[in-house]
C-alpha cells in the first residue's frame, strides 16, 4: 500500500483538519483541506477542552510507531466497526465528502464501511465525555 493517512491523529503542526464534532455528536467534515500550523495548535490548546475531543485531525500513519497498530492494520477502525456491528450496524447512507479519503488508512482497509463509522469517532474520548 502507498503511504496512508491516519484519520485520528493528534492536533500538531502539519496535520490536516478533517472536521469538527457537531452538536449531534457526529463529525462535520471540512470540504477543503486545511493544514494545521503552530498558531492553530496554540489557539486550539488554549481552550478548556483538548482539540482532539472537539475536532479530528489526520497525519501520516505511523504503523508500528502507533499503539493502535495491530501488526497488519489499524485497531481503531476494527474496534469501531465491531462495536457498530454489535449494535445492529449502520444504516445505508451516501459517503460524506472527505479531504483525505484517497490516502485514508481506514478507507484503504475497510472501504465504505469505515467511512460510515468515521463520523462517530472522537480521538480523545475521555475528554469528550468529561466535557458533556
Amino acid at each position: 500500500m502507498p503511504d496512508l493517512t491516519c484519520p485520528s491523529s493528534p492536533c500538531a503542526p502539519g496535520a490536516t483538519l478533517v472536521g469538527v464534532m457537531g452538536a449531534s455528536g457526529e463529525l462535520d467534515y471540512l470540504r477543503t483541506e486545511m493544514q494545521v500550523d503552530e498558531g492553530f495548535v496554540a489557539a486550539a490548546r488554549a481552550q478548556d477542552i483538548p482539540p482532539e475531543a472537539r475536532m479530528r485531525f489526520a497525519s501520516p500513519c505511523q504503523k508500528t510507531g502507533c499503539m493502535q497498530w495491530t501488526g497488519d492494520g489499524c485497531g481503531v477502525v476494527r474496534k469501531v466497526l465491531a462495536a457498530i456491528d454489535a449494535q445492529g450496524g449502520l444504516p445505508d447512507a451516501p459517503m460524506q465528502p472527505c479531504v483525505i479519503r484517497a490516502s485514508c488508512r481506514w478507507y484503504a482497509e475497510r472501504g465504505g464501511a469505515a467511512c460510515g463509522a468515521c463520523k462517530y469517532v472522537v480521538t480523545d474520548q475521555e475528554a469528550a465525555v468529561a466535557a458533556e
